[in-house]
């Protein structure tokens, strides 16, 4: 729901007399403020997407308008705005083919139009559009969290996504340090804003705890799958130079057919992304997990916890009695389906040593852990471990 600057220019062109002067087909951007600038070095404070409004009384010459957009264009601005005829009388043509090769949209008003005015209304539209935006995020994550109750959230949805369309949910995680997230949330949020425009239906994004939740109005997989890495794009060429420890992944959520169904949506996308942050990949889809859906549908960690506890309790006692490594054996010992010698290959130890831990195990654990129905608890509790960071010493 973030206003575009053609859309601004589509609203005001008429009211203020408008017109674009260099790339009228760049104005896709979001703006995220609208400011009135005659001195240059405050973009410096700017975060980025924002639109300048300026009477030229600073930068009358070619020389200083040049170097305006130029410092516009490293500030990732979404547009300048001349008000012509008193300080600025005629933009030369060195500025318009500078804004062109920078792509930056440039666009005049008339002097006898008040930038305030223009500044007023433009704004008004952004903080109206962020109003909407957090009513529309509230009924996601009602449907989201109470799905029964649809009376608190069916209505306001409805109205703007068209559910006949179908649904799929996004969850995307930032590994990166509280402050970081802090500064660069709402940046963030605007990349996506202006990756996501171009798509013809509808799309809510916003953040959500560390995440930002994305849902798309469609259905298709294929169309999810480039529209996802379109904002992978977007985030590692904003950020991979100045903050390369930065890093983002993705979890794809099952596709739903009705506003009732976000839910479903929702907790299949977290269930994605989770994996997708533990394993460092930039993707997955909910459908590609195999036996770790079911794991990760668990909405509490400390019952997976509790259970892996349960399970390997003597083994872990054992360990942290006496230093040992029998939770490593084990596990290597049911990855490798029983095989002595592998597991004495991986762990650089004699198969006689092996053979005399295993023996140990199953009386720590009272199982002879030879048919498959007495491995599957031992495996599970692994495969928890995993997703719990538990089992963070080693790789099989």
């Amino acid at each position: 729901m973030a206003i575009t600057l053609r859309e601004l220019y589509n609203e005001t062109q008429e009211r203020f007399r408008l017109s674009c002067l260099a790339c009228e087909d760049e104005m896709d951007h979001v703006v995220s403020w609208v400011h009135m600038v005659e001195i240059s070095s405050l973009v410096n404070f700017f975060w980025g997407n924002e639109l300048v409004v300026t009477s030229g009384y600073t930068t009358r010459t070619k020389e200083e308008l040049l170097n305006l957009v130029g410092v516009l264009e490293e500030k990732n601005c979404s547009g300048l705005v001349i008000n012509v005829g008193a300080y600025v009388a005629e933009i030369p043509q060195e500025v318009i083919q500078r804004c062109e090769e920078l792509r930056l949209p440039l666009l005049t008003m008339p002097w006898e139009m008040t930038m305030s005015d223009f500044v007023k209304f433009s704004c008004g539209r952004i903080d109206q559009s962020e109003h909407d935006t957090e009513e529309l995020s509230q009924a996601a994550i009602r449907a989201f969290l109470s799905p029964k109750e649809t009376g608190d959230y069916y209505t306001r949805l409805t109205d703007y996504f068209d559910n006949d369309a179908g649904f799929q949910i996004v969850n995307v995680y930032l590994d990166v340090s509280e402050r970081v997230r802090r500064l660069g949330v709402h940046i963030t949020e605007l990349r996506f804003h202006s990756a996501l425009h171009r798509w013809a239906f509808q799309y809510l994004v916003f953040p959500y705890g560390q995440r930002f939740v994305l849902i798309l109005n469609q259905t298709d997989e294929a169309v999810t799958d480039e529209i996802v890495q379109s904002l992978l794009d977007t985030y590692h060429a904003s950020n991979s130079a100045t903050k390369p420890e930065m890093h983002i992944n993705a979890g794809i959520g099952q596709p739903v057919k009705d506003v009732t169904e976000l839910f479903l949506a929702y907790q299949t996308s977290l269930a994605a992304v989770r994996r997708a942050a533990l394993i460092n990949a930039d993707m997955i889809h909910f459908r590609e997990m195999g036996f770790y859906r079911l794991l990760y549908s668990i909405s509490s960690d400390d019952l997976m916890l509790d259970y892996y506890h349960e399970i390997l309790g003597p083994v872990l006692e054992y360990d942290k009695k006496h230093d040992s490594n029998y939770k490593e054996t084990l596990f290597r010992y049911l990855l490798h389906n029983g095989s002595l010698q592998a597991v004495a290959d991986e762990m650089y130890t004699h198969r006689n040593t092996v053979n005399y831990r295993m023996g140990r195990i199953r009386e720590l654990l009272g199982c002879n852990l030879t048919t498959h129905a007495e491995c599957l608890p031992y495996l599970l509790a692994y495969h928890i471990g995993v997703i719990l960071r538990e089992v963070t010493d080693y790789e099989v």
